[in-house]
């Protein structure tokens, strides 16, 4: 029976070969594109979860402008961590973390080694403690 479907196909395939490849065409595109999203969901929904209290975990967010001229950074001013941990009694800790800066070269010396890092950041000691 099976045997038969597959032939049944195969000559399809090579009695109709224009539509034959505009459908292969099509089903690889759709495949390929669904395990793209596919991915990219599974990426976005893997975010930060290595921590153990990932659904306490919340990030604060600057948003500037109006209308369409309207943007979201994900930082902050540096002082709304402890502000926050004073006025709010259901915070229990923050971390503010910062990429390099001007004011703050990324240069780090180990004995007679000087090391330039590009995509170094700064942390509060805290960072690891809510692992």
């Amino acid at each position: 029976m099976l045997k038969n479907y597959i032939k049944t196909a195969w000559r399809n395939l090579l009695k109709n070969k224009f539509y034959s490849l505009i459908n292969i065409a099509g089903l690889t595109a759709g495949l390929a594109i669904g395990i793209m999203i596919l991915l990219w969901v599974q990426d976005e929904l893997s975010f930060d979860s290595f921590h153990k209290k990932t659904p306490n975990i919340y990030r604060l967010e600057l948003f500037g402008g109006t209308g369409a001229s309207r943007q979201i950074w994900p930082l902050g001013v540096a002082p709304i961590g402890p502000l926050s941990k004073k006025v709010l009694p259901q915070i229990e800790d923050f971390v503010r973390i910062t990429r390099k800066s001007d004011l703050y070269p990324p240069l780090y010396k180990y004995r007679d080694k000087v090391f330039n890092d590009e995509n170094a950041a700064f942390a509060d000691p805290s960072f690891f403690f809510g692992v």
